[in-house]
């Protein structure tokens, strides 16, 4: 690491600390979230993590359009954050509405445009070279992200992987900020797939698509869906 190198750490890691410091709480992934957000001058920064059904989990979300986006990409199963997590380098799409985004990603891209993030950057979270989750950025207006915003977002991804170890060997009573929010809405989906794997007498993965293919078709989040199940509302059948 050279000394430019360390300094872009060191403002990085002080920009985290002074939010847990506002908060009188110890550092979590919504700082780390919250401050890249500031940093890079972000609509707002959503983080997944790679759950036991293959796809994107979303753990934390600084504003409801990085929610919004994130519920899009693992109903469709395409976007920045779904292709990162299949690899070890940052997708960037700063104009989601070219023609190349919307060959890329026909379902993803318009919808998010929609939302209001026409630009979208996703970072893997990479450990022991494996990717195990995204840090993703998404702005209101399209462009690039510099090349200083850049090496600032792979230092909060970095600083995120490095938290969310020292998390798992804490245990769950240190990870009390994936209980409220978007790792709550989580967990209501993850109660609702099994529900819906009993209904259809099928595995895991084939209710979880069911479930994803219910959400794209009626245009609503997976959230609402999974609170139907739960809810008896909506039943699926074999």
């Amino acid at each position: 690491m050279t000394a430019r190198d360390d300094d872009r750490l060191a403002r990085v890691m002080e920009a985290v600390r002074a939010l847990a410091r506002t908060e009188g709480r110890p550092v979590g992934i919504r700082h780390v979230c919250q401050a890249c957000a500031t940093m890079v001058r972000a609509g707002g920064v959503g983080l997944y993590l790679i759950g036991d059904l293959g796809s994107g989990e979303p753990i934390y979300a600084t504003d409801v359009v990085s929610e919004q986006i994130m519920d899009m990409q693992i109903t469709v199963g395409e976007g920045p954050g779904v292709y990162a997590l299949d690899g070890l380098s940052p997708v960037l799409a700063p104009e989601l509405t070219s023609m190349s985004s919307l060959r890329r990603w026909p379902l993803f891209a318009p919808a998010a445009v929609e939302a209001g993030a026409p630009a979208v950057f996703a970072f893997p979270l990479v450990q022991h070279m494996i990717s195990v989750g995204v840090l993703e950025i998404h702005r209101t207006a399209e462009g690039d992200l510099s090349d200083d915003e850049i090496s600032d977002a792979l230092l909060f991804a970095d600083v995120a992987v490095s938290l969310l170890a020292d998390l798992v060997e804490a245990g769950p009573d240190d990870a009390d900020e994936f209980e409220c929010g978007v790792g709550a809405r989580w967990g209501e989906i993850h109660r609702a797939i099994g529900v819906v794997s009993i209904q259809l007498e099928s595995g895991l993965t084939e209710a979880f698509l069911r479930l994803r293919a219910r959400a794209f078709a009626t245009g609503r989040p997976l959230s609402e869906i999974a609170e139907d199940v739960l809810t008896q509302r909506m039943r699926f059948n074999p």
